[in-house]
C-alpha cells in the first residue's frame, strides 16, 4: 500500500514539473518578422520570395554546431513572420537568386515584435 502512495507522488511531482516547463516554454517564445533587404539599394526584395533558414545552436565541444529549426519563404513584401524561442542562439541566413545573406543573434537579443534586417548581397557567378 505505501509502495503505490509512494509511486503516486513520484507521477504527480513528474506531471508538475512538466507542465511547469512547458509554460516557461510558452512565456519564452517570441514572433520576430524577418526583412530580405538588398543590399545595394536599401530596399526590400519585393516579389523575390527568397529562402529563409532558421538554424537553433546545438551541442558542440571544439566548434558550435547549428541545426536547422525550419525554413520559409518570403511573401512578396519580402519577409516572413516566424516563432523562436528567446533563451536561444540563432543563425538566420537568407538565400535569393544569384544572392545570399545572414546574421548571427545571441540569447536574449531578439525581443517579441522585433523586425529583423538580413541585408542580401549579390553571387559573384563566374
Amino acid at each position: 500500500m505505501q509502495s503505490n502512495i509512494l509511486r503516486l507522488t513520484i507521477v504527480v511531482i513528474a506531471l508538475l514539473i512538466s507542465s511547469s516547463s512547458s509554460k516557461n516554454d510558452l512565456k519564452n517564445q517570441i514572433t520576430i518578422k524577418i526583412n530580405s533587404i538588398d543590399s545595394e539599394t536599401k530596399q526590400l526584395r519585393i516579389n523575390r520570395f527568397d529562402s529563409v533558414e532558421v538554424r537553433k545552436e546545438g551541442i558542440g565541444y571544439l566548434m558550435k554546431t547549428f541545426n536547422t529549426v525550419g525554413k520559409y519563404v518570403t511573401d512578396s513584401t519580402g519577409s516572413v513572420k516566424i516563432k523562436i524561442d528567446c533563451r536561444e542562439v540563432y543563425q538566420i541566413r537568407v538565400y535569393g537568386l544569384h544572392a545570399y545573406g545572414g546574421d548571427n543573434f545571441e540569447k536574449e537579443e531578439l525581443k517579441d515584435g522585433q523586425k529583423v534586417n538580413i541585408e542580401v548581397v549579390p553571387n559573384q557567378i563566374y
